[in-house]
């Protein structure tokens, strides 16, 4: 049996690591004393103070009422009965933390695990076959790609991996507007631009989708810039597209295409792929009929506009359906739910969404709530994403400066071309995917409420935490193996005499990775295994830098050790979207 990662990957279910047993082997104990939640052990930051250590007598103590030392030395007491196969000494630290040391016999067989080329990840039980949706991109249609939606595309393809690795079926949506001011602004100014240069659809459509998408983008900039002279007009030419009767029809349908197609070019740029497109227009009409039909139920008129008050429920108001008859975003919302439900039954629906965003949702999930309790109650959450700054540049979409998805690439890409002429790699798709690395990285690495500052010349660095570090680690591994398949060394069952600590530290962070999947899907966190893959990566190098892999007596040993190193990355990579070259 294997769980899916993606499309033709996946991780193979096999025996649990020591990390993995010892969890278990916890949480069991905690059960049995009447504290069901799940644990966190930890590897402290002192290998003086064991492999792995917890703090859940303090965590614990409150609900069991009892002092967290007493709560540690029954998990010590119980530790040494059930799992001296594996446990080498457990204690009790301080006023209640325990620290565990495991035999360096069971360190060395948990490489085992990576015989084959998949992991072992075994599902979480709060994820096993849960049905989750994850909504991500949302870009709307007749602008260009700006870098604050490119941070929802990275973190919610992430997202959706690391849940499926979990265990969890997930669905990929993405909604994009593709109707309503900014569609008319757009509009009204590429006619404007057209009229001025004297083009036609005709000639521009022969252009490539990104120059498409950037004239799309000019007539947006436009329209935005002199909507405060000429309101009326582009206010009629809005009303016209949502009526469906629009002189401008054929613009209208020629340019939504021009921008799904771009879009489509980005999507497999960033190694992702969506099981539904949901677009604003389709819920016009719905949306507008599921807010009038509760009326005087959950909604009230107001001075012509329909708005939730929701005060009542210690929130604010909104509008759902404004006076000129249109449904806001929030009126389209409770359609775009009901039919992203019937496409997939979530039991959990995540919305990968700017944080900016935060009052918007907690108004529309009170209103699905309300409105169809059964099917929305308690089952979506909004995970919020900060903004994404260059070092050295703003945005502004009203002057038209607008950081675009294009332009980040072609700067990164700039940047790995120079690191390739220095190490020497000339295949223009390591090329493409250390720059994907780069960029999905460098968001990545941040915690999703946090703001991002992205500095180019740090993303393509090859000493820090980054895409490329972590990719040239990997490329390392490769090298290594390659030369002992070349000279006819193969790796042993693993055993050796005696671990060095370099060894021992390997071992024991890999021991931890399934936990970092646990943790990165329940905290909803790409950031946690970024941090992860990181470490480990810095920790194989330091093996790398002071043990010689390919000679004396530990050679079989030290490759399957790297092996596993290797195995790891390639795969912790994965769930972030992330390429592995085999050289850099």
């Amino acid at each position: 049996m294997c769980v899916l990662v993606q499309k033709g990957t996946c991780a193979r279910l096999e025996p649990m690591s020591a990390h993995s047993e010892i969890t278990r082997a916890i949480e069991k104990i905690m059960r049995s004393v009447g504290y069901p939640d799940a644990i966190v052990l930890e590897s402290p930051a002192d290998a003086q103070h064991g492999d792995f250590s917890t703090n859940v007598a303090f965590v614990s103590a409150p609900a069991l009422k009892k002092a967290p030392h007493d709560i540690a030395q029954l998990l010590v007491e119980k530790l040494k009965e059930s799992h001296s196969d594996i446990i080498e000494k457990v204690e009790v630290a301080g006023a209640g933390f325990v620290n565990i040391w495991v035999l360096e016999s069971a360190l060395v067989e948990s490489l085992n695990e990576f015989r084959k080329e998949t992991i072992h990840i075994a599902p979480h039980p709060d994820l096993t076959e849960k049905k989750i949706m994850v909504e991500y991109a949302h870009p709307n249609t007749h602008k260009e790609m700006h870098i604050g939606h490119m941070r929802t595309l990275i973190v919610g393809e992430a997202l959706a991996r690391i849940l499926t690795a979990a265990g969890a079926k997930v669905f990929r949506a993405n909604y994009q507007g593709d109707i309503g001011p900014h569609v008319a602004k757009a509009l009204w100014g590429i006619k404007k631009i057209m009229a001025e240069r004297s083009v036609t659809l005709e000639k521009i459509s022969h252009k490539g989708a990104a120059e498409r998408a950037h004239f799309l983008g000019e007539g947006y900039v436009r329209g935005n810039q002199e909507y405060g002279t000429n309101e009326t007009e582009i206010d009629v030419l809005n009303a016209a597209l949502y009526a469906g009767k629009s002189p401008d029809q054929k613009l209208y349908e020629t340019t939504r295409e021009w921008s799904l197609a771009y879009y489509d070019e980005l999507y497999q740029h960033f190694y992702t792929h969506f099981d539904r497109l949901f677009f604003e227009s389709e819920m016009v009409e719905c949306g507008t009929e599921i807010v009038k039909k509760n009326i005087g139920k959950f909604f009230i008129e107001d001075e012509g506009a329909v708005i939730f008050p929701g005060e009542k429920y210690g929130l604010h108001r909104r509008v759902f359906i404004t006076k000129k008859g249109n449904p806001t975003y929030e009126g389209k919302e409770m359609c775009t739910a009901q039919k992203e439900y019937e496409a997939f039954p979530f039991e959990r629906k995540i919305h990968v969404v700017a944080n900016e965003q935060v009052g918007y949702f907690t108004v529309v999930f009170k209103a699905l709530e309300l409105i169809d309790p059964k099917k929305f109650k308690d089952k979506q959450e909004h995970v919020s994403m900060g903004m994404v700054n260059l070092t050295d540049r703003k945005m502004s979409s009203r002057t038209g400066d607008i950081l675009t998805v294009d332009w980040l690439i072609d700067q990164v890409k700039a940047r790995v071309r120079d690191l390739a002429k220095e190490r020497e790699f000339k295949n223009v798709q390591t090329v493409e995917e250390v720059t994907i690395g780069a960029i999905k990285y460098s968001v990545l690495k941040v915690g999703t409420g946090t703001d991002v500052a992205f500095d180019i010349k740090t993303s393509v660095s090859t000493d820090g935490a980054s895409g490329p570090y972590l990719q040239y680690t990997f490329a390392r591994t490769q090298s290594v193996l390659k030369k002992a398949q070349s000279a006819g060394t193969h790796t042993d069952d693993g055993r050796t005499t005696k671990l060095e600590d370099e060894e021992r530290a390997l071992l024991v962070h890999l021991a931890r990775f399934e936990s970092v999947v646990h943790e990165a899907a329940l905290m909803r966190s790409p950031n946690i295994m970024c941090t992860y893959l990181f470490e480990l990566a810095q920790k194989f190098n330091v093996f790398y830098q002071k043990h010689p892999i390919l000679k004396g007596e530990k050679v079989g040993f030290r490759l399957h050790l790297t092996r596993a190193v290797a195995t790891t990355l390639k795969t912790g990579l994965d769930l972030l979207g992330i390429k592995s070259p085999d050289r850099m």
